[in-house]
């Protein structure tokens, strides 16, 4: 059986080896000598091997935008005076809005050519492979379930990037190529914000509908995994009545939480919080020469143990950013769905819905674990409802740094009057990206623009 699913990944990374940009992708005809997965075996052969799925196949992109960190006017110039890459990296930084300019083509292109174009392989052979037993279709709810998962992850990661944030223009808004089927000769066109985000989310209720409750690999996705997906989602939505739904849901599923005093040095591959187990691809921003910002550091109490585990000292006075659930790599972004997560996203739906009671609960049972067992732990209180929800974002921009979820919170909170304004100095000159700024939507790459003749993002 190995040497069969070796066979059916090599013939369908024949096709990937041909394909150098996404619109290649979408444009050529598969080669004849393609071996066509045939079971259902296969077909989890090929998720779980070929697709990549979300393990660095999910736009760095999301993180290096946000304002947890920011870079020297040394490292800037560095970057500017490199290859091309490095150079559109350092213009991004910058919030650069040319239309001259595009984002690197891997933010763009990766989820296309990776955890879709998988997904859309498996969904388009799994009907033709039929249910002989029990243990048959269980295998075959799992892979379905699991196919829409890693294809709406990709989704809705490339939404926070390259579309509007939902409002009520999403109708009319642009939204992204939602690639259904491997097949290489559909027609290629942007949907609308609406139907990208109804895409996401039809595929992540199915899946949550079929997909197991536990899983031995750690990188599958299950039932806990699609309803957190589905949280985050409508929290993005500003759909708070289903993101405190889909939160609580997954949190009935699993809800464990580590507490940070038992926590020596970083945090373990897979450790408990763990519900999917997801990285982003990296640039040469978000990396150890980035420095926390210092209104971010200061604002960690001294008896908040996130304020030891999460950041090491430089040497210089500066701080970099060292507690990734990654595990492996303590200082790269994860944007993968956990526990600290979805209590904060049932804490703000709750405090929105004006129950500050079940806030708070929320709220205490996830920081008790993060203070210091010394005596100094008071549960946090509120006056109104308002007021927790306010105390509830103020824990979520601290607890949840580095997971590609600050960019998303500026975007939705701004739409709702935050009035978050995100500066970068270099070299004594300021660069401002004000709220609701054309410039929070990227650009998608000219050879794209070019190859397909998609219409681009306005500036």
């Amino acid at each position: 059986m190995k040497l069969k699913i070796n066979k059916v990944i090599y013939g369908i990374g024949l096709l990937i080896l041909s394909l150098c940009s996404c619109t290649k992708y979408l444009d050529k005809k598969p080669l004849k000598s393609q071996v066509v997965p045939s079971s259902l075996t296969d077909l989890q052969a090929i998720l779980d091997n070929n697709a990549r799925t979300s393990r660095g196949e999910t736009p760095g992109l999301i993180e290096a935008l946000a304002d947890n960190y920011y870079v020297t006017t040394g490292t800037w110039q560095s970057m500017m005076s490199g290859w091309p890459d490095l150079q559109q990296e350092a213009l991004d930084y910058i919030w650069d809005g040319s239309p001259t300019t595009t984002t690197p083509i891997m933010n763009w292109q990766s989820p296309y050519t990776n955890p879709i174009y998988y997904s859309n392989v498996v969904l388009d052979v799994l009907p033709k492979i039929s249910v002989t037993d029990s243990a048959s279709a269980i295998l075959w709810n799992t892979v379905k379930g699991s196919a829409l998962f890693y294809r709406a992850f990709a989704f809705e990661r490339l939404a926070q990037i390259y579309c509007r944030p939902y409002s009520s223009s999403a109708a009319k808004d642009l939204g992204i190529v939602l690639k259904l089927s491997a097949g290489v000769t559909e027609a290629v066109s942007r949907s609308t914000v609406q139907q990208t985000y109804d895409q996401i989310t039809n595929d992540l209720k199915i899946a949550a509908n079929i997909l197991p409750a536990t899983s031995i690999v750690p990188m599958r996705p299950t039932k806990a995994a699609a309803y957190g997906a589905l949280a985050r989602t409508y929290l993005e939505m500003r759909d708070y009545v289903n993101a405190g739904k889909y939160a609580d849901l997954c949190l009935q599923q699993y809800s464990s939480l580590i507490d940070y005093n038992t926590q020596n040095g970083s945090f373990q591959l897979f450790n408990i919080e763990t519900i999917y187990y997801s990285y982003p691809s990296i640039g040469n921003l978000v990396n150890p020469t980035a420095i926390v910002d210092s209104t971010l550091y200061n604002s960690y109490d001294n008896n908040d143990l996130r304020k030891t585990l999460f950041f090491n000292p430089n040497g210089d006075g500066t701080y970099k950013f060292y507690g990734s659930y990654l595990g492996i790599v303590p200082f790269f972004p994860f944007d993968g769905i956990t526990t600290d997560e979805m209590y904060l996203i049932r804490a703000e739906c709750y405090a929105r819905a004006g129950n500050m009671n079940a806030a708070m609960t929320d709220l205490n049972a996830l920081m008790i674990k993060r203070w210091k067992n010394n005596g100094s732990w008071v549960p946090f209180t509120a006056t109104d409802a308002n007021d927790a929800k306010n105390k509830i974002l103020t824990e979520r921009r601290k607890e949840l740094l580095y997971r590609c979820l600050r960019w998303p919170d500026i975007r939705r909170l701004n739409l709702e009057g935050a009035n978050i304004t995100l500066t970068r100095v270099i070299n004594n000159v300021t660069y401002s990206l004000p709220p609701n700024d054309l410039r929070s939507v990227m650009l998608i790459p000219q050879d794209e623009i070019n190859l397909s003749g998609i219409a681009q993002n306005p500036r």
